[in-house]
């Protein structure tokens, strides 16, 4: 019995999803449980090296939109391999998931994010969903929403991310010393992330910390939009906004780093916490999301109230104040990412549950 996946996009376009799916084909491509990985939206153009050789290999399938494509291969390697279950990566497709699977529900995974859980859900979604052998959610609080949406507690399991350690080899951390930079990485279109709080902070902080730089790192449609933002608020000499940019210059900026900080409300899990951990760098995320399953408050970081701009400003202030404090929070974090959200022990977690799902369905020896 071997896994297939199903998604949108794992190669083709960046994001905490994206970056997921290619986990989840290495991981279960290298521990021999994954027969193939189907990609709606991904085209073999845009896909990378890594989605480009995995495609030439045959590990993964890219379909570029081709919808009545992907869906006749579908059809065709489930009549090929009727034994297999399915991993739908999103909950679209979990309909599909269940049409390729003969609707067998047990043998059909569905991985859920939580954002995607607060759109609107049509009732032949919310059906899929419900119907599935087992939701895998990122963190209790998705958990939480997909119980709200109806599925069963006993088929929600979570399963915690994990990230390709920046900072192998045990390179040293960086000294906190004094610096003075506040580190915000995310996909600008998302505006829920908590950009204009810390816009707003900005204002709040110029006076006490004159010398203070707030950088942006990531894309978005959004981008030009948050720049008259930061203009209007006359922070334009203290807000850069670099846009997509390379790991190489993110590990730059992170060297210079003093405080990363997401104040997001409705994080799933948030990678960026565990990769800023994996820096040394201590992290602010809000009360309202999944940020508090990563950042342990008071230890790793802060988890201030959402949408609070003045406790957001505080809590920046506190560790700017105080590199020793930093310095403590920082090699918390790295220790805690090293215990729970390192590539290794992800792929611990993610493989005990494939194996425990697969025994448990009827048949299985």
């Amino acid at each position: 019995m071997r896994i297939n996946l199903i998604g949108g996009s794992a190669y083709s376009t960046t994001g905490g999803i994206q970056a997921m799916n290619r986990q989840l084909v290495r991981e279960l491509g290298a521990a021999g449980l994954l027969r193939q990985a189907f990609f709606l939206w991904d085209d073999a153009e845009t896909a990378g090296a890594e989605g480009a050789r995995l495609a030439q290999k045959g590990t993964v399938r890219l379909f570029g939109l081709k919808r009545l494509f992907f869906a006749w291969e579908l059809i065709l390697h489930a009549f090929r391999h009727p034994g297999d279950v399915w991993l739908c990566t999103h909950v679209n497709y979990a309909i599909v998931g269940l049409l390729v699977s003969f609707w067998r529900p047990r043998r059909v995974a569905v991985m859920l994010h939580a954002v995607e859980l607060d759109l609107y859900f049509g009732p032949l979604k919310a059906f899929a969903l419900r119907r599935a052998g087992l939701a895998l959610v990122v963190s209790r609080y998705t958990g939480k929403k997909a119980i709200k949406l109806g599925v069963r507690p006993e088929r929600v399991q979570v399963l915690l991310n994990g990230v390709d350690d920046p900072c192998p080899d045990g390179q040293p951390i960086p000294p906190a010393g004094e610096k003075k930079m506040v580190l915000f990485v995310g996909r600008m279109d998302e505006r829920y992330k908590g950009q204009l709080e810390l816009l707003d902070a900005m204002q709040l902080l110029s006076a006490r910390h004159p010398d203070l730089q707030l950088v942006f790192v990531g894309g978005g449609r959004s981008l030009d939009e948050w720049k008259v933002e930061a203009r209007t608020r006359d922070l334009a000499d203290q807000v850069e906004f670099t846009g997509r940019i390379s790991d190489e210059r993110l590990q730059q900026i992170y060297d210079r780093t003093a405080v990363f900080a997401m104040p997001s409300e409705n994080e799933g899990f948030g990678l960026v916490y565990a990769e800023a951990m994996a820096h040394g760098v201590p992290c602010i995320g809000s009360d309202r999301d999944a940020a508090g399953e990563v950042i342990l408050d008071g230890e790793t970081g802060f988890c201030v109230p959402a949408g609070n701009s003045t406790a957001l400003a505080d809590a920046i202030s506190t560790l700017l104040k105080s590199p020793a404090l930093r310095e403590k929070m920082g090699r918390a974090g790295r220790r805690r990412f090293e215990e729970k959200f390192t590539a290794s022990q992800y792929r611990r977690r993610l493989l005990a549950t494939m194996r425990d799902w697969q025994t448990a369905l009827p048949g299985t020896p």
